[in-house]
């Protein structure tokens, strides 16, 4: 009979550890899960969104970062709009109450990149009215990991064809190939450059020795003798210029020749003024009008004898035109050409002289 007792003692104690584990084990399941305030009371709030994005029941909620309640539900909502397509319902611990209020947001983020998604709350503003139980949050779009990562993606896909771009181009240019490739492995170039350094050389070696117009020109006293000379001698003249000794000097110094100018200026512009006002010859050829006419009836004459002439009209109407004179001219001249070869050949015949004696 002891020994019954004592074994229904043990299975006691065993029953209890069991159940004292079982419970902390609820409670560290409950605290990892992201539970709040197992005991703590709490008070529902809704959003509305256009898409869960993985969000799942049983997420945090968080407020500034904060984790102050739990999704209960995530469920698609009766409304059409596809801004609201979505509802979800939130437990969140009454002691946060008083810090969500009506311009508060709730957005759907992530941990990390690829981490679970949870709700996050903004507190709202002391003056802005509290939202009361079963009330609904303003929500906020953030930026879609998926479209992160297909953004992503797509850079990802680029790279790949700039550096497949890239290597292909190092390639050409490690065989050899296009201006870079020449550039870099062809030893023309090289060896033209270094032609080009020898050349360069020993034209600075010559410059050096004074050979050539340069290195005459750098090492050589003669031409900076010769400067120095023809500006000592530009020096001279400018002083002489200044003490007024010679023609150009008077020329510069000396005001009668400022003044006969000036004399000249004013007799031009009173011969102008006279002409401009018509006196003297020029003054009447430039402002009247008679010579003008004069020669327009002038120039009516010569038109009208050169029109006659053209047509045949008078002597000189006829030594234009007619041929006769000119046939006459040519026929004469011929039979003065043969009188005169025949002259040439017998002058006894054209000199005879006869003597008459009475």
């Amino acid at each position: 009979m002891p020994q019954r007792e004592r074994l229904t003692w043990a299975q006691l104690r065993v029953g209890t550890m069991v159940i004292i584990s079982l419970a902390i084990l609820a409670m560290g399941i409950f605290f990892i899960s992201g539970q709040v305030g197992f005991f703590s009371r709490r008070y529902t709030l809704k959003a509305y969104i256009a898409d869960a994005s993985g969000l799942k029941e049983g997420a945090q909620v968080r407020l500034a970062g904060v984790a102050v309640g739990n999704v209960e539900t995530v469920r698609i909502s009766p409304y059409s709009e596809r801004a609201r397509a979505v509802e979800i319902e939130m437990a969140v611990a009454r002691a946060y109450q008083d810090q969500i209020r009506v311009d508060s947001t709730a957005s759907i983020e992530t941990v990390g990149l690829l981490g679970e998604s949870y709700v996050n709350l903004t507190r709202g503003s002391p003056g802005k009215e509290v939202i009361p139980e079963g009330g609904v949050l303003n929500s906020s779009e953030e930026a879609d990991i998926k479209r992160v990562v297909q953004n992503a993606n797509d850079v990802v896909v680029n790279l790949r064809v700039l550096s497949a771009k890239l290597n292909d181009i190092s390639g050409q240019i490690a065989s050899g190939k296009g201006s870079l490739g020449k550039l870099l492995y062809d030893q023309t170039l090289y060896t033209r450059l270094n032609q080009t350094a020898d050349n360069l050389q020993r034209t600075s070696a010559r410059i050096d020795q004074g050979q050539g117009t340069v290195g005459k020109l750098l090492t050589d006293e003669t031409l900076y003798n010769s400067t120095r000379a023809a500006v000592d001698r530009v020096n001279t003249l400018l002083d002489n210029m200044q003490h007024g000794s010679g023609s150009f000097a008077k020329f510069v110094s000396d005001p009668s020749l400022y003044d006969h100018a000036h004399h000249l200026m004013s007799q031009a512009d009173s011969l102008v003024e006279g002409i401009n006002q018509g006196h003297g010859s020029l003054g009447k050829l430039v402002k009247e009008s008679e010579l003008y006419d004069h020669m327009n009836q002038t120039l009516d004459h010569f038109n009208t004898i050169s029109g006659r002439m053209a047509d045949g009209q008078g002597t000189l109407g006829k030594l234009s035109t007619d041929p006769t004179l000119y046939n006459n001219l040519s026929a004469s001249s011929e039979s003065m050409r043969d009188f005169l070869k025949e002259f040439k050949k017998n002058p006894k015949k054209y000199l005879s002289i006869k003597l008459h004696i009475f």
